[in-house]
């Protein structure tokens, strides 16, 4: 009983009445030799697994074995011990292999009369309808039904729907070699990469191109399409414009025949060659190496035939010298270009004629650059004997070439400028000796005087990285004048340069990253800070260390335990002091460098450092007595004294005014209308104190000569010296102003530079001089 939406399967035609359709035994179907053979085998078992589970969805298509295969059938059936085959495979192999891995006994079949044409037609149009058909299939089908049908590319591309173009490029993918081929189908490389390795004509040499076109970088990489394109047109491909040979010339190499009627020249097919800029380009390099030694040959046999030396091959390769990519030769000169030339002129213009008088012919030497061209040259002697006899003749006549006569003028030209060298050289070096020999003997002390000096610091400055030469002008104050240039203008003017020497040697080598290779870390640094402080550096460094400490590492947890204060660190303030934090000495505050300089509590800045290293330094030369410099201060000198007595060298500090704070209605003070309180000691400024006045660009020349106090306003990096008095010394740039600040006793003046906007004319008061 059937439905009304049933669909209805009709009877099997008889044969011959057309297509029919039947389940046929999978033993009974043999395959055909046109269809397709590579199969990937895990998308085969995938297919079977399917068929397996759900059976055969879409029928193959046979035809009754062709009487042409009965034969062979048999006798394959006999060696196998089954029945015959009584069917082909036309299309559907893949559903019929899948079918055998999945043991079914039968498979859904169209069964269709075909002649061999019609099958093999079948079977490229089934196969290049498919998703997953790859391009060699495809090359290898049209090759088939091409063949079999006798059409070409352009007949082949009509009957498909595709172009000319196309079809020839999946036919030229067919010239790969078998390892190519094998490339392709596992994926090593792609079409397009493929494609320009089959389109060299050499076995070899394709090999050599899949080889750098499979070859991984340190990321795992391979060339890209456009590096293997550029890596084949420069290895295997050659312009014919660029031959030394005749390319027209068919009798060189009669078996190539003449190149323009060559189908390996790129113009012989476009379609395939359209990634190659030029028409004239071989695409056979064994072909075209064959050619040019051909040609050699013939150049080599009409030399000799002159009676000309001709040296070619590996002997010409043993001449070539080591001057890059010229064709310059050992032991001999060559005639027609200027490079080997005592002129601008090649050597043919200026001894050819002696050549000739002489009756010297040229030697014959393959260039080592261009194969094929052989050039002419002599030997140097004989250049040379030649280059003398044409001198002698200029001298002696003027009836002579201009290339001669410009030959030997420019020789007496370059003879007069080598002894001017020479002479000039020479005096340098005498006068460096006399010096150096006066220097031993009578060791003047000028001789290492302030130009000295600042040429060497001028040196020291130029090593310095920017960002050290931007910090060492930031510790000077310069920072505002403009970092590098502002730190060499410095050092031709300052007065002082081995102090500022001693500073860009530190800075140098300041980084915590640095390492000698060898030598002490941080040897300048160390170098410097050991002259200063002696044996108290690492006392120093102890200090240092810890105040660092407590302004980066993370605070360590609250001890709640009851050992003493004393075993405690000291702070910052502390560890600075005099006498190493221990409380006072006769009743009154013994005071660190910071204090000293008017920092109170807060920590040693990097200028006052600075400061103080200089001024130790030049106390140095004058052996201070031990704490000179703290009793100008006006503290007690006892202890102090008593303690330098105990160290090999002094610290000398410099004399420092106390800050005056910031007016009550400034911004430094928070604008609260009240005094200011900065902890410096007890240094208060009424609370009245009139609003500072700046100094400008205009009317900084007014304050040379003068007293100017600091400004709360100064930059960051200069804070420590806000409200100290100097005197305006100079000008430099647009806006700076030099200020020349008291130092210790037999100390000098330590100068630092400031914008005018950070300073103030102090009214009623003139420097002292």
């Amino acid at each position: 009983m059937t439905d009304a939406h049933d669909n209805i399967t009709h009877a099997i035609p008889a044969a011959g009445a057309g297509a029919a359709f039947a389940h046929l035994p999978v033993w009974s179907i043999a395959r055909s030799k046109t269809n397709r053979k590579h199969f990937d085998p895990t998308f085969l078992q995938e297919l079977a697994d399917s068929i397996k589970a759900t059976g055969v969805h879409q029928p193959i298509l046979v035809r009754p074995l062709p009487a042409h295969r009965v034969a062979e059938e048999q006798a394959w059936a006999k060696a196998e011990k089954r029945e015959r085959a009584q069917y082909e495979l036309i299309a559907g192999e893949r559903r019929w292999r899948a079918c055998q891995l999945a043991s079914m006994a039968e498979i859904p079949a169209m069964i269709r009369d075909m002649t061999d044409a019609e099958a093999l037609e079948a079977q490229v149009i089934e196969n290049l309808q498919r998703e997953d058909v790859s391009e060699l299939e495809e090359a290898e089908g049209f090759q088939v039904l091409m063949q079999h049908q006798g059409i070409n590319a352009d007949q082949m591309g009509a009957k498909i729907g595709k172009s000319r173009a196309y079809v020839y490029g999946r036919l030229k993918v067919l010239s790969l070699c078998e390892a190519g081929r094998a490339a392709l189908r596992a994926g090593t490389i792609d079409f397009s990469k493929a494609l320009l390795a089959a389109r060299i004509p050499s076995e070899k040499l394709q090999l050599e191109a899949i080889e750098y076109m499979t070859e991984t970088d340190w990321s795992d990489n391979t060339p890209s399409y456009r590096e293997c394109a550029n890596h084949v047109q420069q290895n295997y491909m050659l312009r014919l414009d660029k031959a030394r040979f005749t390319i027209t010339d068919a009798s060189l190499l009669p078996k190539a025949g003449s190149c323009n009627d060559c189908s390996k020249r790129t113009g012989a097919n476009p379609d395939l060659f359209s990634d190659v800029d030029s028409a004239d380009v071989c695409t056979d390099r064994t072909c075209f190496e064959n050619k040019t030694q051909a040609h050699i040959a013939q150049q080599v046999a009409a030399a000799k035939e002159k009676g000309q030396t001709v040296i070619v091959g590996e002997e010409a390769q043993e001449l070539a010298s080591q001057h890059g990519y010229n064709d310059k030769m050992v032991g001999y000169r060559r005639l027609d270009t200027a490079e080997d030339s005592p002129t601008d002129q090649p050597l043919r213009k200026i001894i050819g004629k002696q050549m000739e008088a002489e009756g010297i012919l040229p030697v014959k030497i393959e260039s080592r650059r261009n194969k094929g061209e052989l050039l002419d040259a002599l030997p140097n002697d004989v250049v040379l004997r030649l280059l003398k006899a044409v001198e002698g003749q200029a001298d002696a006549s003027a009836k002579v070439s201009k290339e001669v006569i410009a030959f030997t003028e420019d020789k007496k030209a370059k003879a007069a400028a080598k002894a001017e060298g020479k002479y000039e050289q020479a005096w340098r070096n005498q006068l460096r000796d006399r010096t150096w020999e006066v220097i031993i003997e009578d060791n003047p002390a000028d001789a290492f005087n302030l130009d000295v000096h600042r040429y060497l610091v001028r040196g020291a400055v130029s090593s310095l990285s920017t960002a050290d030469a931007e910090a060492v002008a930031a510790i000077l104050g310069l920072g505002k004048v403009g970092g590098v240039s502002a730190l060499h203008q410095f050092a031709k003017d300052t007065p002082a340069p081995h102090l500022l020497h001693l500073l860009c040697v530190m800075q140098r080598d300041v980084s915590a990253n640095y390492y000698g290779y060898g030598r002490e870390k941080n040897e300048g640094l160390m170098l410097v800070a050991r002259a200063v402080f002696g044996p108290q550096l690492q006392t120093v460094i102890k200090e240092e260390k810890h105040a660092a400490a407590v302004l980066h590492l993370p605070k360590p947890a609250p001890d709640n335990t009851d050992a003493p204060k004393s075993d405690l660190p000291l702070n910052p303030a502390a560890r600075t002091t005099k006498d190493g934090g221990q409380g006072k000495a006769k009743g009154k505050t013994q005071r660190d460098p910071a204090a000293l300089a008017g920092g109170g509590r807060k920590k040693l800045s990097a200028e006052a450092a600075a400061a103080g290293i200089a001024a130790a330094l030049q106390a140095a030369a004058g052996e201070p007595e031990p704490g000179a410099a703290v009793a100008a201060q006006g503290n007690d000198a006892g202890p102090v004294a008593a303690t330098a007595a105990q160290a090999p060298g002094p610290l000398v500090t410099l004399k420092r005014s106390k800050p005056a704070k910031p007016a009550a209605d400034t911004p430094a003070a928070g604008g609260t209308g009240e005094s200011a309180d900065d902890g410096q000691d007890g240094a208060d400024v009424k609370t009245g104190a009139a609003v500072a006045k700046p100094l400008t660009p205009e009317t900084r020349a007014e304050a040379i000569g003068k007293v100017v106090r600091v400004l709360p306003t100064v930059s960051k990096s200069l804070r420590t010296w806000i409200g100290e008095e100097g005197k305006a010394v100079s000008l430099m740039g647009d806006r700076a102003v030099f200020v020349e600040f008291p130092a210790a006793p037999r100390c000098k003046p330590l100068t630092k530079s400031f914008d005018a906007s950070e300073l103030e004319l102090v009214p009623n008061l003139e420097a002292v001089q």
